[in-house]
């Protein structure tokens, strides 16, 4: 690995900018398309991309490496029931009823469950004081975040925001799962994931959302457009590209850049507004990435 110079550093600001926009353009798409059409849509246009990606970025000899390699097919449908189909659908869910500046917040927490979860699914893996001081420490600030709304008519807001809980449960078992992988591109293993997770999305959202007869306009189109294209298709491929030229302790820094990005994101776009404790819990989730990072580890959104 070598050490980041100007170009990662860009990189890495395009891939945190990519992926604190989902929340924008979830926000957006939820406005007239149901969640699961949403996810349906994100993760079908994501496997497009990374196909084409793959197709006009062969690298050496890659092609006859994905002819030749006996791909792990039940290890993809198991990443993309984390990965792909659950937090796809459950974030933008989430999102109906909590701001997209809390549910930057709250996705934050996909590297504190990995460092509480690792230990379970990965043999090398242990729990330590650091992983256990990162997740009292973030969960801290969820229970921050969490507790000023169980008042009034809290029942939708607190259900949104252990959906997007439950989102970001899922990608860290993604990531959890994708250590698991045999020697495959990380770029086709990704296609291959959404291309599994786009059949079960695409015929339920046939079924339930009927998206025939919706009406959308420019705005809610060009989301989930953006949703596919961007959040699930370049994204990665700069993510992995960061990965394997810099190293993943690098690439990490990738969860605050998202966490901010997101928040800052949501509030000059969509007029979010953070009270007292959204910023006290905030600054916890952040510190507990800090914590997390004496640990190492991946993040993904």
């Amino acid at each position: 690995m070598r050490k980041p110079n100007a170009v990662d550093y860009g990189l890495l600001l395009g891939v945190g900018l990519i992926w604190g926009s989902q929340f924008i353009f979830n926000a957006m798409a939820i406005a007239v398309f149901p969640p699961l059409t949403v996810a349906a849509a994100r993760v079908f246009i994501g496997f497009l991309t990374l196909a084409a990606a793959i197709a006009l970025l062969p690298k050496p000899g890659s092609g006859m490496a994905e002819r030749s390699a006996k791909q792990p097919w039940g290890l993809y449908c198991a990443i993309a029931l984390v990965e792909a189909i659950l937090p796809c659908f459950l974030v933008p869910w989430g999102q109906q009823h909590v701001d997209s500046a809390i549910a930057a917040i709250l996705l934050a927490t996909v590297p504190i469950f990995t460092l509480v979860l690792a230990p379970v699914f990965v043999k090398d893996e242990s729990w330590s004081l650091v992983a256990a001081l990162s997740a009292i420490v973030g969960f801290t600030g969820v229970l921050v975040l969490v507790l000023p709304n169980v008042s009034g008519d809290w029942l939708a807001d607190i259900v949104g925001e252990l959906a997007i809980l439950g989102g970001a449960l899922s990608f860290a078992l993604g990531l959890i799962l994708m250590k698991r992988l045999p020697k495959v591109p990380p770029t086709l293993a990704m296609r291959n994931v959404f291309m599994v997770g786009s059949l079960p999305l695409v015929v339920l959202a046939l079924i339930f959302d009927t998206p025939w007869t919706l009406a959308p306009d420019a705005r809610s189109g060009l989301s989930l457009l953006a949703l596919g294209v961007l959040c699930a298709g370049i994204a990665y491929v700069l993510f992995f590209r960061l990965v394997q030229s810099v190293g993943p302790s690098f690439t990490s820094l990738v969860g605050y850049l998202v966490t901010l990005f997101g928040v800052f994101m949501g509030i000059l776009f969509l007029g979010d507004d953070l009270h007292g404790n959204d910023i006290v819990a905030l600054a916890l989730i952040v510190a507990a990435l800090f914590l997390g990072r004496f640990k190492k580890s991946e993040s993904t959104p």
